[in-house]
């Protein structure tokens, strides 16, 4: 049977490539990537779980959000996993970018490797917008409304990418709809068709290994079976262990059912949405397209197009300083507006109430009273006595 398999799907020249030897100084950074993988991984088994009871519309979305956490068998728990794994997914994914700058991993010859990772960033923070709609609370309605009306504000096709989204005048029934299937189904489709590209750039270009790795180190280190594998399925392990804690220990919130008449709800977003929800508060006005547009837009590209714009020598970060300062302060400047956004005080929707002594001072108006002033003002028939006179004379004439 071996020798039948290896024949028609050979398993020794698979094998045999699984067991080349990857560069040395590999060190925990490297398994960044099987990390994110493999979360995706769990991200698709655990929404394909709850998918089977879940309804993609406004009058059953809640009650069916409800029904897998307190009837479905460990439903409350595949629910958490699934939460928890997407914040988990963009931590790593944020993670694995940090590490290939810091190592200067998307410098020639794999610029393109560079270019479709970012891509794969946005496909997981696209995974996050669609994704948190789907319960149909208060806070995914309300945030979500935010969200669109934020995308309207781009220039020139802000309003249709708007229309796309809401698929109306206002979000709805179709927006959920049109929500959960790029959550279900075109988004996975992309991620998974990235990831394949991203996997086989990897394998043809190598791993990228350390700057301070020479020629002959490039091909002198562990094999990447089973040597990396085996790193890399013990750090998976012990991620699904910190997820499924969360997810014991650590239930998911679920507000209050959609309200589309509520315009008192304070809208905020999930935690990696918050530094642009904090970015939002600094630019009002005729300069409120800088936070909604420009600035998001600009870091996006010069983060796509970076391998195009330092051609410098490969090295390590802190050996770059130019590239140590920018990247600095971009990432103190992304944890920095999370932090004031998670932090920031909600707004007061209700008035308060006034202190016992002005309510006592206060006395309400006499409306009996004036009510009765004015029936008798109205309703006052009394006739004078010229009046009286003056109605006998006509009665004697009429006769």
């Amino acid at each position: 049977m071996k020798q039948f398999l290896n024949d028609r799907l050979l398993l020794d020249g698979v094998m045999a490539h699984l067991r080349k030897p990857l560069p040395k100084h590999i060190n925990l950074l490297f398994s960044l990537g099987s990390l994110a993988m493999f979360l995706l991984l769990l991200q698709a088994a655990t929404g394909a779980f709850l998918a089977l009871s879940y309804s993609p519309s406004p009058d059953h979305a809640y009650n069916a959000v409800n029904y897998i956490n307190d009837e479905v068998p460990f439903g409350k728990f595949v629910r958490g996993l699934h939460h928890w794994g997407a914040s988990a997914m963009v931590i790593i994914v944020f993670l694995h970018i940090l590490r290939v700058v810091l190592y200067g991993s998307y410098k020639a010859p794999r610029e393109l490797t560079w270019v479709v990772g970012v891509l794969l960033l946005l496909v997981t923070l696209g995974f996050g917008f669609t994704g948190y709609l789907l319960p149909w609370d208060e806070k995914a309605y309300w945030a979500t409304v935010v969200g669109i009306e934020i995308s309207s504000a781009a220039p020139v096709l802000g309003d249709v990418v708007a229309k796309i989204m809401r698929g109306g005048a206002e979000v709805g029934a179709v927006t959920l709809s049109r929500f959960y299937a790029l959550h279900t189904i075109w988004l996975p489709w992309l991620a998974f068709g990235l990831v394949g590209l991203h996997l086989f750039l990897v394998r043809f270009y190598g791993s990228s290994g350390t700057p301070k790795n020479t020629p002959e180190d490039m091909e002198t280190g562990k094999p990447f079976y089973p040597d990396q594998v085996f790193e890399d399925v013990v750090g998976m392990l012990i991620l699904f262990v910190i997820l499924a804690c969360a997810a014991l220990f650590a239930p998911v919130p679920l507000e209050d059912v959609a309200d589309p008449t509520n315009a008192d709800y304070d809208p905020r977003p999930e935690w990696y949405f918050l530094f642009l929800f904090q970015l939002l508060k600094y630019f009002q006005g005729p300069f409120e397209i800088l936070g909604t547009f420009v600035i998001p837009t600009v870091g996006m590209l010069l983060l796509l197009f970076l391998p195009f714009l330092d051609r410098s020598e490969r090295k390590v970060l802190w050996k770059r300083p130019i590239a140590m300062t920018v990247t600095s302060i971009c990432v103190v400047t992304i944890v920095g507006l999370t932090i004031l956004g998670a932090t920031a005080p909600k707004l007061e929707t209700q008035e308060e109430a006034q202190p016992a002594d002005e309510v006592q001072q206060v006395t309400p108006p006499d409306t009996e009273t004036t009510d009765i002033d004015e029936e008798e003002d109205v309703f006052d028939f009394q006739l004078t006595e010229e009046e009286i006179e003056g109605a006998r004379e006509v009665g004697e004439d009429s006769q």
